[in-house]
């Protein structure tokens, strides 16, 4: 029985690995805690697997798993701005040569790039997560209420507030 459900959960990490890997790393930008909070995601996921009722398909159990460990993660280090639209290493040297792109475009894009980042961090934890699951991860609003295991529409309405308080914060982003 063992070997079966070792087997089993194998070809459960082979199909999910890689979904799994980005939606962590959509959340934290950081290769290292990544592969950390992988780890730990199936590690838990192995020591629940017999618990798992398939009520949920496996990706969201997952997902839910993976939000759990990203959470613990978080509060861990004490450091909240979990959530990254853009990466801050975005000029490069090549990116100064582009011929399609000058130097004051590059230099515009990283300041509009920095602000984008800022008012999601400034967002509170729920619209942050909703909005990260929702328009960064692709996930959908019936996957997004199976992970936070709210109601859908407290799924829309946090997304709704998260969208108006975006504009609000980027209010002045076409002065840059």
């Amino acid at each position: 029985m063992k070997v079966k459900v070792q087997n089993n959960f194998e070809e459960i990490i082979i199909k999910h690995q890689q979904k799994i890997y980005k939606f962590i790393f959509s959340f934290v930008k950081n290769e290292n805690d990544t592969d950390e909070i992988a780890q730990q995601t199936f590690f838990n996921a192995f020591k629940g697997y017999k618990k798992f009722r398939g009520e949920s398909s496996v990706d969201t159990w997952l997902i839910k798993i993976a939000i759990n460990n990203i959470r613990t993660h978080f509060r861990k280090k004490k450091f909240f701005s979990i959530f990254k639209v853009l990466d801050n290493e975005e000029i490069e040297i090549k990116d100064l040569k582009d011929d399609l792109k000058s130097a004051e475009e590059v230099v515009k894009n990283k300041m509009i790039s920095n602000k984008i980042n800022k008012a999601i961090e400034d967002l509170p934890a729920r619209q942050k997560e909703v909005f990260v699951m929702k328009h960064i991860d692709g996930l959908s609003i019936s996957e997004i209420a199976d992970i936070l295991e709210i109601a859908e529409g407290s799924v829309k309405a946090s997304i709704f507030k998260a969208i108006n308080n975006l504009r609000k914060l980027l209010g002045g982003i076409d002065e840059l």
